[in-house]
C-alpha cells in the first residue's frame, strides 16, 4: 500500500483567454476530433506499461489550455512541481512531453540526442525557412548536418576578429547613449541595432552594408519575431482549414520575410565571385577573402545549396540579434532593481578593465538564468521510441524543454525568483544552467552571445550610471509568452560618468 501523500497546493487558475487563444482552442478541438476519426496513432494506440504523469486531459481539448496559458513557462513549471519534471500533456491524439528540470533536459537532448533531435512538421516553419532549409526549424537530414558543420566552422574562424568588432560596436553604443544626455529612453532598439551590426560585421567584413540598411533590417527582424509569436499565426499549424481565410497577421509576417530575404540575398550577390559549381549548372557563392564569417561551400559532404547557405545566414542574424538584445534589456532592468550590483561591477572593472570573470560574468549568467531568451525553446520530435526518466516516450511525441522552469527549480537554486548574481561567484551552480539548450540542437552562437553580453554590458556599466526615469519607477519583471522572452517596455536614464 502506498503511503499517503500530503495534499498538493492548488494549481494556478487559468485566466480568461483572449480571442486569438480562443481561436486556437477551437482549432485544437477540431484537430482532436479529426485525429480520433482518423484512428489510433502509430504503434496501434497501445498504452505503454508506464506512462509519464500529467494533468487530466480535458474532453477534446486535452492539454491545450496549459500550452496556451499567457504565462506558459511559469504555468508549466507549476505543473511540474505537482506532476514531476517530465510530464505529459495530450494534444490532438498525441503526446506532448514537457521537461522542466536540467536532468531531464540533459537526458533527452544530451544523452539521447539521436532519438530526440527531430523537428515536428510545421506549415509556418516551411513558409519562413524555405521549406525547412534552416538550422533552427529544419528536421535532421544529411543537408542539415552539413549546414550545421559549415556554420560551426565559420563561427570558429570568426573568433580571431570578434574582439575587435565587439569593442568597436560597444564604443559606438556608448556614443549613442551619450547623445541622449541623461533623458529617459527605451534602449531596446539600440541594443538590437548594435547586436545586428555585430553580426553584419562578422558576416560581411569590410563590405558591410550602410547603416540605414542595417537599421531597417534590424526592425524587420524584431517585427518578424513579434508576429511569429502571435496566436493568430500559430493557430495555422493546428487547423489547416483556417489557412484559406484572410489573415492580416500572416500577410504582414510574410511581407517581413520577403524583406528579410531581399536583404540577405542582396548581400550574397555582392559577395559572389561568379564561380561555377562543379557538376552543377548554377552559381554558388564563394567566400570573399574580406568576409569574416561565411559558411564554407566546400565542406565535407558537398557544397551547401543556395537555400541552405541563405538560411544559414538568416539563422545567424535571428539568433545573434534579438535574443542577445533581449538579454541586455533584462540585465539593465534587473540592475535598476539592484543598483548596488551595478556599482560593484563598475568597481571591479575599474581595477581590472578587461575582467569578465567576476561580478560582470556572474551578472550575465544570472540574467540568463532568470530570463533565458527562448524559455520554451522550439519543440523537438522523438525520431524513435525512447524513454526519459525511465518512462517510455512514443515515437513522434513532441518534446518541449522548459528552460525557464529548470532555471527556477527550488531544489537547484536558492531563492530562485531573486536576482542574485553573487550565487555564480561560488562553485557549483553553472552545471544547472542551460539557457541555450544542449545536445545536437544547442545554439551554435552561445559563445558569440555571451561575448556580446559581457562586452556591451561592461562598457555600459563602466561609462554610465543607470537610473530610473523617476524615483521609484522601476521596470516590470513580468514574464509573458512569446518566441523571444522580452522585458516589458521600460525607460532608463543613462548618466554619463567622468572618464
Amino acid at each position: 500500500m502506498l503511503p499517503l501523500l500530503p495534499p498538493l497546493p492548488p494549481l494556478p487558475s487559468l485566466p480568461p483567454l483572449p480571442l486569438p487563444a480562443l481561436l486556437a482552442l477551437g482549432a485544437l478541438l477540431a484537430l482532436a476530433a479529426w485525429r480520433r476519426l482518423r484512428g489510433p496513432p502509430e504503434g496501434g494506440g497501445r498504452t505503454p506499461p508506464r506512462a509519464l504523469p500529467g494533468p487530466p486531459a480535458l474532453p477534446l481539448l486535452g492539454g491545450a489550455p496549459h500550452l496556451l496559458h499567457p504565462a506558459a513557462p511559469r504555468h508549466l513549471g507549476a505543473l511540474a512541481r505537482r506532476y514531476g519534471p517530465a510530464l505529459r500533456l495530450r494534444l490532438g491524439g498525441g503526446d506532448v512531453v514537457v521537461l522542466s528540470s536540467v536532468e531531464t533536459i540533459r537526458e533527452a537532448f544530451g544523452r539521447r540526442w539521436g532519438a530526440c533531435a527531430g523537428r515536428p512538421p510545421s506549415y509556418l516553419a516551411g513558409l519562413v525557412s524555405r521549406g525547412g532549409q534552416d538550422l533552427a526549424l529544419g528536421d535532421v537530414s544529411p543537408g542539415w548536418r552539413r549546414q550545421r558543420r559549415a556554420t560551426r566552422d565559420a563561427l570558429v574562424r570568426a573568433q580571431r576578429r570578434l574582439d575587435a568588432i565587439l569593442e568597436r560596436q560597444a564604443q559606438a553604443l556608448c556614443q549613442d547613449f551619450r547623445r541622449y544626455r541623461g533623458a529617459p529612453v527605451d534602449v531596446a532598439e539600440d541594443f538590437a541595432f548594435r547586436t545586428c551590426s555585430t553580426i553584419c560585421s562578422l558576416i560581411f567584413g569590410h563590405l558591410m552594408p550602410p547603416e540605414a540598411e542595417v537599421r531597417d533590417f534590424t526592425r524587420c527582424i524584431m517585427g518578424l519575431l513579434e508576429l511569429w509569436g502571435r496566436a493568430s499565426v500559430r493557430v495555422l499549424d493546428l487547423l489547416p482549414p483556417l489557412r484559406v481565410l484572410p489573415n492580416p497577421t500572416l500577410r504582414e509576417l510574410l511581407r517581413l520575410v520577403e524583406r528579410r530575404d531581399a536583404f540577405v540575398q542582396a548581400q550574397l550577390q555582392r559577395h559572389e565571385v561568379g564561380a561555377q559549381a562543379s557538376g552543377g549548372g548554377g552559381q554558388v557563392p564563394r567566400r570573399d577573402p574580406g568576409v569574416g564569417l561565411w559558411p564554407d561551400p566546400g565542406i565535407r559532404g558537398g557544397p551547401l545549396g543556395p537555400d541552405r547557405l541563405h538560411m544559414a545566414l538568416v539563422d545567424l542574424f535571428i539568433g545573434g540579434t534579438e535574443t542577445t538584445a533581449a538579454a541586455l534589456g533584462w540585465a539593465v532592468a534587473f540592475l535598476l532593481h539592484r543598483p548596488e550590483v551595478a556599482a560593484g561591477v563598475r568597481a571591479q572593472l575599474a581595477e581590472e578593465p578587461g575582467g569578465h570573470r567576476g561580478l560582470l560574468g556572474a551578472t550575465v549568467s544570472e540574467t540568463l538564468r532568470l530570463r533565458p531568451p527562448a524559455p520554451l525553446a522550439l519543440p523537438h520530435r522523438a525520431c524513435t521510441h525512447t524513454s526519459i526518466a525511465g518512462v517510455p516516450v512514443p515515437r513522434n511525441s513532441l518534446l518541449i524543454p522548459n528552460l525557464f522552469a529548470a532555471h527556477h527549480d527550488p531544489d537547484k537554486w536558492h531563492r530562485p525568483e531573486d536576482f542574485l548574481p553573487e550565487r555564480f561567484l561560488e562553485e557549483g551552480p553553472g552545471r544547472a544552467l542551460v539557457p541555450f539548450g544542449c545536445g545536437a540542437r544547442a545554439c551554435l552562437g552561445e559563445g558569440l552571445a555571451r561575448a556580446e553580453l559581457l562586452v556591451f554590458l561592461g562598457h555600459i556599466l563602466r561609462n554610465f550610471r543607470l537610473e530610473p526615469p523617476a524615483p521609484g519607477v522601476l521596470p516590470s519583471l513580468e514574464v509573458t509568452a512569446g518566441t523571444v522572452l522580452r522585458c516589458p517596455p521600460f525607460r532608463v536614464r543613462l548618466i554619463a560618468l567622468e572618464p
